[in-house]
């Protein structure tokens, strides 16, 4: 097998080991190894030093034993006896200390590693992630959102309607108290359009609901304009508009009235 040495900065190959001269390389620059990455297949396969050592520990302890038969001559049986006494090479001192240090720097890493998940963890538990509010949903906007666009009965159809009917006495337009009876008659169509949105996600719903109302000389409601830019173009508007177009008004004796008119939700 064989080992590439790399420069940390400039990822570039310094040199290749075998199995045997790599743990010379460690030796000599152990205060400086944090320098370098270690891999056997390229750059895909960088390691951190104390990484590679922990992978490749048999590698120091080959070179160890190696190292001390060498310098002692000593045979296996030799090699136990001394062993029993307590005995060794500086060299193999030399060599586990690296090798502990590293074994230590590894495990407390990876120790700090879970700890931090650990933490992260507990703490996503404690503080919920809290969910962003949608807001009150809308679709494209059109020009009646704006402007009254409904084309208005003729005069003379209006005429043919008014004398059609028995009621001699139709007022020339809609009073205060013709438009709050209608107005207040919606209110239960306008609960359930309020309800209706809510479940389906609409956020701040609440507030005042300003309506430009344009209703025709037969009571027909006619257009419907939103001024406030919250409703305007939203689902919960578009209810709305249709449960007050939904039932006439009184016929009086104009050709249009246009009026104001509020709900606070």
């Amino acid at each position: 097998m064989y080992f590439k040495i790399y420069h940390k900065k400039s990822k570039q190959a310094l040199a290749t080991f075998d199995e045997k001269t790599i743990v010379d390389f460690c030796i000599k620059n152990k205060e400086s190894l944090n320098n370098y990455y270690f891999s056997t297949g390229g750059h895909k396969d960088l390691m951190e030093w104390e990484v590679f050592t922990v992978k490749h520990s048999e590698l120091f302890e080959k070179k160890a034993e190696e190292r001390d038969k060498k310098e002692f001559g000593r045979s296996d049986e030799e090699e136990i006896k001394v062993k029993k006494k307590g005995t060794g090479s500086a060299f193999t001192v030399i060599l586990l200390a690296l090798l502990i240090a590293t074994y230590s720097t590894y495990h407390l890493y990876q120790k700090k590693v879970e700890q931090d998940i650990e933490l992260k963890a507990a703490e996503s538990i404690k503080t919920p992630v809290k969910e962003k509010k949608k807001e009150i949903q809308k679709r494209p906007g059109n020009e009646s959102d704006t402007n009254f666009t409904t084309t208005m009965p003729k005069e003379s159809e209006l005429l043919k309607l008014w004398d059609k009917l028995k009621d001699k006495n139709i007022k020339t337009s809609l009073d205060l108290k013709d438009i709050k009876e209608q107005m207040d008659s919606y209110l239960p169509q306008l609960k359930e359009c309020y309800i209706e949105r809510a479940k389906a996600g609409d956020a701040e719903l609440r507030g005042t609901i300003n309506l430009k109302i344009r209703v025709s000389g037969d009571g027909v409601v006619r257009d419907i304009i939103l001024p406030d830019e919250k409703y305007r173009s939203t689902l919960f508007g578009d209810c709305i508009i249709s449960a007050v177009k939904s039932k006439k008004f009184k016929v009086f004796k104009s050709r249009e009235q246009v009026f104001s008119y509020y709900w606070n939700f």
